[in-house]
């Protein structure tokens, strides 16, 4: 009989009378990678927040290796049972070395209690090697870009289960949400390896990811939840990206594809930037032209991450020049909004909202000054009505537009950074 490493068992989970879990089923058996896929709001936070204990459901069971989940619990409890999380929110120490943030709670001391160093570094650096980062241990968590910071989450979420030893037969579970979200291809290929490595040592493995096109690269088995209920759970055998987006937004999705390059001849050049430089990009030189999408991409820490800093201004550049509409532009963070241009950061917790504030104040927050009355106080049904017209173009869904940005699920508080970007465009 396989030995199942998460058996989930009719699942349900309310809140204010709105169903985000209905009676969802699926398992995750000893060696085997499963993805869980699904919409915005299709109850795949919600799922993994019932599994670590973080909300308690209304009905239904969770088995963690053989061990039924009894609720109230937490995360910490459930590593008894070989169970580790990476949630969104990586939960790092940003002031702490890389070092520290993975051996706290595990450091070795001898005489005197005093801490092992030099072991522990040879102890992180082997872990680090087997990811294929070639970083130092002491390097401080706060120097480290978004991308960096996500794959020493998943090395953190392997070691417990695994204890860091990367040829023992452990068993456990690992729970990954969104791991992905802020890598580079290679970076996703180095992790999608590490997955299929430590499975292979009997470990199961959990990851929700919104690219559909992952699970067909690392995955055993799939399970797609939509609008709190599991509509598929089975092999990713026989899938292709096609029925995995069907089962994802429902109905028969046409796919036209059309192929060419398109004549950039007569289009207008919105901007154009020469022999850029900042801290890590040295004499970059492109142009940007109307109704065109331009994509920069390049392995960590190459300086693609580095460039929209410099263009917003947000970070000023050490050389280059630039242009937007034909006229010279000095970056700054003022100056860019005037001239039309917005910055939608990837790193959605530290500079992609203001997490204390509600979702309409952080979607009207870049056009606020367009809602302020005769005697300065905010037009508040002018404002509700902007945000319920963006949250609907971006389908964004909410049980109220006034809960705190900080409760979002990524993929939500991503494309409310868009709506801002957005925002900034349209007023200019």
């Amino acid at each position: 009989m396989t030995k199942l490493a998460l058996n989930v068992e009719k699942v349900t989970k309310t809140f204010g009378g709105t169903a985000a879990l209905r009676d969802v089923s699926l398992s995750v058996a000893a060696g085997e990678v499963h993805a869980l896929l699904g919409h915005n709001g299709s109850g795949k936070s919600t799922l993994i927040k019932v599994i670590s204990g973080y909300h308690r459901p209304d009905s239904g069971r969770v088995e963690i290796n053989g061990h039924e989940v009894h609720y109230p619990t937490s995360a910490l409890s459930l590593k008894d049972y070989g169970v580790s999380f990476m949630h969104q929110d990586i939960g790092l120490v940003p002031s702490l070395s890389i070092l520290e943030n993975l051996r706290i709670g595990r450091l070795e001391t001898g005489l005197l209690r005093h801490i092992r160093w030099s072991n522990e570094r040879r102890t992180v650096k082997r872990l680090l090697d087997s990811f294929g980062l070639d970083i130092s241990p002491d390097m401080p968590v706060s120097r480290l870009s978004a991308s960096e910071r996500s794959v020493i989450g998943v090395v953190r979420a392997f070691q417990d289960v695994t204890g860091g030893d990367t040829t023992a037969d452990e068993g456990g579970l690992v729970i990954l949400d969104e791991p992905t979200a802020a890598l580079p291809e290679e970076e996703k290929k180095r992790l999608f390896d590490a997955i299929k490595q430590v499975a292979s040592r009997g470990v199961g493995v959990l990851m929700v990811t919104h690219h559909l096109e992952e699970p067909l690269q690392f995955a055993d088995k799939v399970s797609v939840l939509r609008d709190g209920k599991l509509v598929e759970t089975g092999a990713i055998e026989g899938h292709s990206y096609d029925t995995l987006a069907e089962l994802v937004v429902g109905g028969s999705i046409a796919r036209s594809v059309k192929t060419g390059i398109r004549d950039l001849t007569n289009q207008d050049e919105i901007i154009r930037v020469i022999g850029f430089s900042g801290l890590i990009i040295r004499d970059v030189t492109f142009s940007a032209h109307r109704g065109e999408i331009l994509g920069l991409t390049g392995l960590m820490g190459a300086g693609h991450e580095e460039l929209p800093f410099l263009l917003y201004g947000a970070q000023q550049p050490v050389g280059g020049s630039a242009f937007v509409d034909g006229e010279l532009y000095v970056p700054d963070p003022v100056r860019a909004r005037s001239k039309g241009l917005a910055f939608v950061s990837g790193d959605r917790i530290r500079a992609g909202g203001v997490l204390s504030a509600s979702v309409s104040e952080n979607v009207t927050l870049p056009v606020i000054d367009t809602l302020v009355g005769r005697f300065g106080w905010i037009r508040s049904g002018r404002e509700e009505s902007i945000v319920q017209s963006v949250l609907s173009q971006f389908r964004i869904r909410l049980a109220s537009s006034h809960l705190p940005f900080s409760v979002l699920s990524g993929e939500a508080s991503r494309r409310r950074s868009l709506v801002d970007g957005l925002a900034v465009l349209r007023k200019s």
